[in-house]
């Protein structure tokens, strides 16, 4: 059975960590799927939107499954599987599945299913817009056991969220409910949870009935200008736009409304 199911419907594509009887945890085989399921979605051009998820209604990701590949970096245990040598050859896959090397400039959007707990909360603030259950839950526990959510946390959430609440997730390892990650700002929208999969396919839905390449360029902007000076970011942000205003999809726009018809964007 997969780690990860991947399915394209149409312009979207759909991924999901598939290790429901273990939680949804992050194992060896989940890290090599997973880096590639982002890989095809950022090469494949007919796909505009990506929508993460996990199986079953109990786990979103309740993080990582650690003990078949930390023996591996450290050289206590020899790769006895192809994706065990996968994992031992390329060190960066951590980095990959949490799209931390190389950004993904199309939208994804988050559906969590239950609880996201460490690498689950680590992996959700590589999304864009976040869906979750009612019932979902959310923590970055790793500072009880000794270690840190050094996944990209301790960076991106205080990016992400008012500092207090940052802090409150990263250093309280408590977790804290849907509708406390809604009041934070950590999720977009909390949903029933049998109408999850019915939002998250809404947005998925509008998406893709917006022009990509101006998606594209929005992400883009917001992550590469987050951390700059105004002069440079409002220059990157016109760079941006001036590429956007030469496309195909430009002139379609607004030849579409002044016809009354809805616009077919090709991304060109």
């Amino acid at each position: 059975m997969s780690a990860i199911l991947f399915e394209k419907r149409g312009p979207q594509a759909w991924i999901t960590l598939n290790r429901p009887e273990a939680k949804n945890t992050l194992n060896g085989d989940m890290f090599v799927e997973l880096a590639d399921a982002w890989q095809e979605v950022r090469d494949d051009d007919a796909v505009r939107v990506a929508v993460l998820t996990g199986a079953g209604d109990e786990d979103f990701c309740a993080g990582g499954d650690l003990g078949q590949v930390i023996p591996l970096w450290t050289g206590a245990k020899l790769p006895e599987t192809p994706v065990e040598e996968r994992l031992l050859a390329d060190p960066t896959i951590p980095d990959k599945i949490m799209l931390k090397g190389e950004p993904l400039y199309k939208p994804v959007i988050a559906a969590v299913n239950g609880r996201a707990l460490g690498g689950g909360t680590e992996l959700l603030q590589a999304t864009d817009i976040r869906v979750a259950a009612a019932h979902a839950q959310f923590a970055l526990p790793e500072p009880r056991v000794g270690v840190v959510p050094g996944a990209g946390s301790m960076v991106r959430l205080a990016r992400q969220l008012p500092w207090a609440h940052a802090m409150k997730v990263l250093l309280g390892g408590e977790p804290i409910d849907a509708q406390q990650a809604l009041a934070m700002g950590l999720v977009s929208e909390v949903v029933a949870g049998g109408e999850l999969l019915a939002r998250a396919e809404h947005y998925a839905d509008n998406v893709c009935r917006q022009a990509p390449l101006a998606l594209q360029a929005i992400k883009r902007t917001a992550l590469e200008t987050h951390t700059l000076p105004w002069e440079d970011a409002f220059r990157y942000e016109m760079e941006q736009a001036g590429l956007v205003m030469m496309s195909r999809d430009a002139r379609e726009g607004p030849r579409a409304f002044k016809e009354r018809r809805t616009p077919e964007f090709k991304g060109e």
